[in-house]
């Protein structure tokens, strides 16, 4: 009849221990939500998503090329690269800046610009970007050169 039960809860230690673990939690749904609303806040902008889609392809054309060129005035940036065929121009025409691939045809990737310059500076291009908003934005491009 003398029957011991084992009716131990939870003790002092156990109960901080799972304390810590959910506040760390907490922190890390915090950090992801402040993360996520600053990101959504960037994207949702349909000028910001577009510029940033041109430098990605701008950034992989110029990734590994033989040279490039800059006109005089800056507005038209040539990529030339192993095959004749594959060169690439970066121009803008009529508020839009196009990629042409071997002279031919045009891939429309930046809308709505007044004007577009580019600098050369060696190992990286620099992009200037004025939209017909006034808003002008700048990034610099690594350039891949080929040996």
């Amino acid at each position: 009849m003398n029957k011991v039960r084992n009716e131990s809860g939870y003790t002092l230690l156990e109960s901080l221990f799972q304390l810590i673990i959910a506040a760390t939690f907490l922190h890390l749904i915090v950090l992801f939500l402040l993360f996520k609303e600053s990101t959504h806040h960037q994207l949702t902008d349909s000028q910001t998503t577009e510029w940033e889609l041109f430098m990605v392809d701008l950034q992989l054309d110029l990734s590994v090329v033989q040279t490039i060129n800059v006109n005089d005035t800056g507005t038209v940036l040539t990529v030339y690269s192993m095959d004749v065929e594959d060169n690439k121009e970066y121009s803008t025409v009529g508020g839009v800046v196009r990629r042409r691939v071997g002279n031919q045809g045009h891939v429309p990737l930046l809308t709505y610009v007044q004007s577009v310059r580019f600098i050369d500076e060696g190992p990286m291009v620099a992009v200037s970007v004025t939209l017909q908003d006034g808003t002008e934005r700048l990034r610099r491009v690594a350039v891949g050169l080929r040996e």
